[in-house]
């Protein structure tokens, strides 16, 4: 009977992922209030720092993160009108987020691999417009892009937005976002994913826990490969792939992610 239900489990989990990659928005998860508000602190840090690091370097750099920064800071407010120091509200609320459960940490972590993708994207020299649609998309969009009779409307986004990408970085300071988003993301992991105690799922499918330890693992590798592929300037596509087909698979099956349908 057990070896009935993990089978069953495990044609369930590859059901999945399978509508995962070929149905439904890859990066497109339920999100709530916390996962929102605590991913726009982790940015609006990351263009501080960076804002301060370039100060004395090229003040051109430091004054896009000083501009993107403040952007973060007016959709922050959005969320707690009580926040009016910019300088020192993150030291208040970045110890919380430790306390924050696993689920919304993962959610938290999706979120930053689509925003080093995007910047990735807008560095490779796509508009914002188009940058922005390379969360849209599912892998086999990418994956049927030569191919002329799967010509669907996504799949013509994605060969557009990827085929005009640059092969050199033309816009720095998204270059520096996007590698800075990719290292606060392996520090989330570190921190408290690699560790993170694991639930049984609930519902009808449930996820063998093995399944779940080794997608952990394989998140880990999937966000060292993204380090990797931004710091060596790798095509637009290979980011792509490893965001959409490493992480955030992921982060699903691990952290027992809620997908959003089309």
């Amino acid at each position: 009977m057990k070896i009935f239900r993990f089978v069953l489990s495990f044609i369930m989990c590859s059901m999945i992922l399978n509508l995962f990659q070929i149905g439904v928005d890859a990066h497109n998860f339920n999100q709530n209030q916390d996962s929102r508000f605590f991913s726009l602190v982790k940015q609006f840090q990351i263009e501080k720092d960076l804002a301060s690091d370039d100060v004395h370097i090229n003040k051109s750099l430091a004054l896009d993160h000083s501009e993107n920064a403040a952007k973060l800071f007016k959709q922050i407010t959005s969320f707690n009108n009580n926040i009016t120091n910019n300088s020192k509200f993150v030291n208040k609320y970045e110890p919380m987020f430790g306390g924050l459960n696993s689920t919304t940490k993962a959610l938290v972590a999706a979120n930053l691999a689509d925003e080093s993708l995007k910047e990735y994207g807008r560095a490779k020299g796509l508009d914002p417009k188009l940058s922005t649609s390379l969360l849209n998309m599912t892998m086999t969009m990418a994956t049927s892009m030569n191919s002329e009779n799967n010509r669907t409307l996504g799949s013509e986004h994605a060969s557009r937005a990827l085929s005009l990408a640059s092969d050199q970085v033309v816009r720095q300071s998204n270059f520096e976002t996007s590698l800075s988003l990719a290292k606060s993301l392996k520090g989330l992991f570190l921190n408290y994913l690699k560790s993170a105690k694991l639930v049984s799922s609930t519902g009808l499918m449930q996820i063998p826990m093995e399944m779940k330890r080794n997608s952990i693992q394989d998140l880990g590798e999937g966000i060292d490969n993204l380090n990797s592929a931004l710091n060596k300037n790798a095509p637009l596509e290979e980011v792509f792939s490893i965001v959409h087909g490493q992480i955030h698979p992921n982060l699903f099956l691990g952290f027992d992610l809620k997908l959003k349908g089309n």
